[in-house]
């Protein structure tokens, strides 16, 4: 895998692994359609130093990490993320995961590759993440 094919495979986990959807990535960046998030993660978009940042502050990594075959190994370190979903209602729950698969009809948050959450999408109204677990960052 090349570094363009590396930062696009990460760009997309990582988005996943946090919640957010490619218009919310793209308003995190600063920029005004999803378009260039899409673009990039299927390989349509050259990458520049600029944007590799702009990933990397967005999603919370350093570009380093967007260019290595584990983005969040080293930070990480086996170390469960922490996400606040809210259904409707206002009811806001902590969980932690180190995956997130935000589906059409069901979202499921897995630890360790078994699955500790599952809700209708249609229910939830936000997914953020708080913190690693344990870092009380």
């Amino acid at each position: 895998m090349n570094a363009t094919e590396q930062v696009a495979a990460n760009v997309k986990l990582l988005r996943g692994r946090r919640g957010y959807s490619q218009d919310e990535l793209a308003t995190r960046m600063g920029l005004k359609s999803a378009q260039a998030v899409w673009a990039t993660e299927v390989g349509r978009r050259r990458i520049t130093v600029a944007d590799l940042a702009a990933f990397a502050e967005a999603l919370e990594v350093s570009t380093a990490q967007l260019l290595s075959g584990d983005p969040e190994q080293a930070d990480h370190a086996g170390a469960a993320l922490v996400y606040e979903v809210t259904v409707d209602g206002g009811h806001a729950q902590a969980v932690a995961a180190d995956a997130v698969d935000p589906g059409d009809i069901w979202t499921s948050f897995y630890l360790r590759e078994a699955r500790v959450f599952l809700a209708p999408t249609a229910r939830i109204l936000g997914i953020r993440l708080i913190t690693e677990e344990g870092s009380g960052v």
